[in-house]
């Protein structure tokens, strides 16, 4: 009876596997619980394994993580107790690396490393004892093949749960006791294939591991590049055996890679270099004259069933690393060798094109890592380069529409066409060539008017066209404002058609309100104030509709969905990631970490119902400007509430307080700078400063180590002294520039080697003794003086020829003997101006722009 349940319950495993495999998942629970049944009353340790396995196996493919992991940990017991008591029996060796492999593989998927290293804490027992297993199983057979191997995989499966939780402490180890079995499996005729692969995979997961700040030390990288030296030992091993080996050189070549990666993060980026250079080197060695025909690989999508030249794939793969070889310098700014390395890539790709027309000008993958290149010839500046990668990628698409006619439901071969158009439009727009830029837009818009859609899509169509009118209208902002409105206007009734439709969807949302607020702008430096209003009051109305039918939350999710149907996007997204076949895709403090000089653009970044304030303001400035002084009031202070309203929601999100704070202090500062050169009350725009101030006040005070927070009030405060100290008031002035000077003191005694907190300290006691000096406070200007010339001194000490320092110097020395001759000390005031004197024929001397009328601290 037993031995029929038995054959019962291994029956229904198959037939539950099966369904696994076909997803039928209600299908295979049934058969596993019916398995669960006999195995409580055979209690047979192997249907055991096989029933939390398999419902392991389930649960992940419906992607049920956690309670999948759970599953596998039970059956990682079992397993371990057949294992551990028959180690020689093929079957419980497999058990345990398959079940190790799908906990790796479970754990990768969380894509949590502090979640997986709870996972992992209660099986590193078993890994440990399942290594000290297999080592004591090859004691008795050291060169058995099977038990080699089994034991290669399972380690590089432990490897890889330790990968999941960025265990790099014990994942080490395991390279050492790896390398030893691969060079024990190289004796034996084993195909090394698979296993060289494998190595490589857990080398570039090892290379990821290395790349946080905490890996920089350097006990880590000592201990990593004597991994990477262990691997080429290995590999040279392998092409000693085989010296036409391309594969092994292949491999051979990513590890010069992975340590130039580390090299660069570290910034030595002579290493690094010397890294590719062994890299490109190994790959150029495999280009041949006359190269062999290989299958196609699945990545250059071409016609099937055809072969092509070896030399494309390595060619590919060089020009990819050129590119990483520029990533390196790009990064630190030298955009000569950059653009030297970007270029070769760019003639490895040119010369693959014209050698091999046919089979490139085609090749969706070379597309794709053109469109990369000119991305990266845009970022350093080299824009002709960046419009030649984007004019070769337009090719390969054209070719690809003449060849194979498009589904006018799935267009995607004129969607990617549009797509290189908007990026030559924005790349020539980036350089102000503005009807090169414009040309490009109308060559996108043409490809959008001869789609043909269905009805349903027709709005998005509609909305992408409008989208790119804007982007005109953009380029003629400043030189000719009403050609700018013409665009903007044309395009604002297909947004509001839109957002009517559908108004959760964020593209048409977005773009409605930057539709109103670039209008509202044009009109505002136009001073058509009406019309302005009209545009933000629309702006206003959009965002609380906006904040009724979306709760906070949602706002910040950027996933846009403007598509012709679910497989092509209209959007203008270019982050394409496909790959050639020898391509490897390579504290609370710090959250404050934020450069206090935060635009009005940056601001705007959040989520539209942290923009309501801002509207408030702006229709405050507008009333203001038609003299409805009343209506300029009620705005302000329902803006200066929703800043209040952020500000006490938010209290515990650091980020989002200097955000706000930020964009309160630049309103108040903006409007405070208005109203004081018209010499109007500016006491609302100094209740914005007031509550930024606050707020920063009051995050210091909770994280007093966060100097960036004291840097923010030294800034604020300077700012506004500088306000001040313009409309002469000078009383208002020295209180903001003494809370800068105190500031900066607290700066300065934190960080003494930093002369950026000298320079402004200087700047403070210069305008706090001019203050002095003319409000009838002499001596306290005298003292000050006095304070900022012993800074000075202990400058100079450190740079003496610095030119800022002596016109800083100038300055001071002008400033304080104009002061001691109020004071009735001529004498030592013609000392003090004759050494400003001397100073200034210096500075014209060396500095021809050097003009000391003009000259401020």
């Amino acid at each position: 009876m037993s031995r029929k349940l038995q054959d019962s319950a291994f029956r229904l495993l198959k037939k539950a596997a099966y369904d696994i495999d076909h997803d039928r998942y209600k299908k295979a629970f049934e058969n596993l619980d019916k398995v669960e049944k006999i195995e409580k009353e055979v209690n047979n340790p192997e249907i055991s394994y096989h029933l939390l396995f398999f419902k392991g196996f389930a649960k992940y493919r419906i992607d049920e993580l956690e309670e999948s992991l759970a599953l596998f940990g039970k059956a990682l017991e079992i397993s371990w107790d057949l294992f551990s008591k028959e180690p020689e029996k093929e079957d419980y060796r497999s058990f345990m690396r398959d079940t190790i492999g799908s906990i790796g593989d479970i754990l990768l998927k969380l894509e949590d490393p502090v979640k997986a290293r709870e996972y992992i804490s209660p099986m590193k027992g078993i890994f440990e004892k399942t290594v000290l297993g297999f080592e004591k199983l090859l004691e008795s057979d050291p060169e058995n093949p099977a038990y080699l191997e089994d034991f290669l995989k399972t380690i590089e499966h432990i490897g890889l749960c330790f990968e999941a939780g960025e265990l790099i402490e014990d994942a080490v180890p395991l390279f050492d006791k790896k390398f030893d079995l691969i060079e024990k499996l190289l004796k034996s005729e084993t195909e090394m294939s698979e296993h060289l692969s494998s190595l490589d995979d857990s080398l570039m997961n090892f290379g990821r591991m290395c790349e946080g700040e905490e890996y920089l030390e350097e006990e880590y990288i000592e201990e990593a590049k004597r991994v990477y030296d262990r691997a080429i030992e290995i590999y040279g091993k392998v092409l000693d055996k085989d010296p036409e080996n391309s594969e092994t050189k292949v491999y051979l070549s990513y590890i010069y890679r992975y340590m130039a990666g580390m090299y660069s993060d570290q910034e030595n980026l002579v290493k690094a270099e010397e890294c590719y250079k062994e890299a490109l080197g190994l790959l150029e060695s495999e280009i041949e004259n006359e190269p062999e025909n290989i299958p196609v690989s699945e990545n250059i999508e071409v016609s099937e069933n055809i072969s092509v030249p070896k030399n494309i794939l390595f060619s590919m793969a060089i020009a990819d690393m050129y590119k990483d070889s520029g990533l390196i310098f790009s990064d630190t700014e030298d955009t000569t060798k950059a653009r030297d390395y970007y270029t070769k890539a760019r003639e490895t790709f040119r010369g693959l094109i014209n050698k091999y027309p046919d089979l490139l000008e085609a090749d969706k993958n070379l597309a794709s890592s053109l469109d990369e290149l000119a991305e990266l010839f845009s970022e350093i500046g080299d824009f002709e380069s960046a419009e030649m990668c984007y004019k070769d990628e337009l090719n390969i698409y054209e070719n690809l529409l003449q060849k194979e006619p498009e589904n006018p439901e799935n267009p995607e071969y004129s969607l990617k066409l549009s797509d290189i158009y908007r990026e030559l439009g924005d790349l020539f727009a980036e350089e102000e060539e503005i009807e090169k830029a414009r040309a490009y837009y109308d060559k996108e818009i043409e490809i959008y008017e001869n789609l043909h859609p269905a009805e349903a899509d027709k709005l998005m169509l509609e909305a992408n066209i409008a989208d790119t009118w804007n982007q005109i209208g953009r380029l003629y902002a400043e030189e000719e404002p009403e050609t700018a409105v013409q665009y903007h206007e044309r395009a604002l009734p297909i947004f509001l058609e839109a957002f009517e439709s559908d108004p959760t969807n964020e593209f048409f949302h977005e773009e409605l309100l930057e539709t109103l607020t670039v209008l509202g702008t044009l009109f505002k430096e136009n001073r058509e104030f009406e019309k302005a209003i009209r545009m933000y009051e629309r702006v206003l109305e959009v965002q609380k509709q906006l904040l009724e039918i979306m709760p906070p939350a949602s706002c910040h999710d950027h996933d846009h969905d403007h598509n012709l149907n679910h497989s092509h996007n209209l959007n203008h997204s270019h982050n394409l990631n496909h790959t050639h076949d020898l391509n490897h895709d390579h504290d609370l403090n710090h959250d404050l970490d934020h450069d206090h000089e935060m635009d009005h653009d940056h601001a705007l970044e959040h989520c539209h119902d942290l923009d309501i304030e801002t509207t408030y303001f702006e229709l405050g400035v507008l009333h203001s400007e038609i003299g409805d002084e009343e209506k300029a009031s009620a705005y302000h202070r329902q803006a200066l509430e929703r800043f209040e309203q952020i500000i006490a929601e938010q209290s515990g999100n650091p980020e989002i307080l200097i955000l706000t704070s930020g964009k309160a202090f630049f309103s108040g500062m903006s409007l405070l700078e208005k109203l004081e050169s018209e010499t109007k009350d500016s006491s609302i725009a100094r209740k914005y400063y007031e509550l930024a101030l606050r707020t920063i006040e009051k995050l210091y005070e909770a994280y007093p180590m966060n100097l960036k927070l004291q840097e923010m009030l030294a800034s604020f405060a300077e700012q506004i002294g500088d306000i001040y100290r313009d409309a002469d008031k000078l009383e208002e002035t020295i209180q903001e520039y003494e809370y800068a000077y105190r500031s900066l003191k607290i700066l300065y005694e934190n960080d003494p080697e930093n002369p950026k907190h000298l320079h402004h300290m200087l700047g403070a006691l210069n305008n706090i003794g001019i203050g002095y000096s003319v409000t009838d406070q002499q001596e306290k200007g005298k003292e000050c003086f006095e304070k900022a010339f012993a800074l000075n001194e202990s400058l100079a000490k450190s740079n003496p020829e610095d030119l800022d320092l002596l016109k800083s110097n100038f300055v001071l020395l002008s400033n304080y003997a104009n002061l001691l001759e109020e004071m009735g000390d001529s004498k030592t005031a013609k000392e003090y101006l004759k050494k400003a004197e001397e100073i200034d024929a210096k500075l014209a001397e060396e500095d021809c722009e050097w003009d000391s009328s003009l000259e401020e601290l």
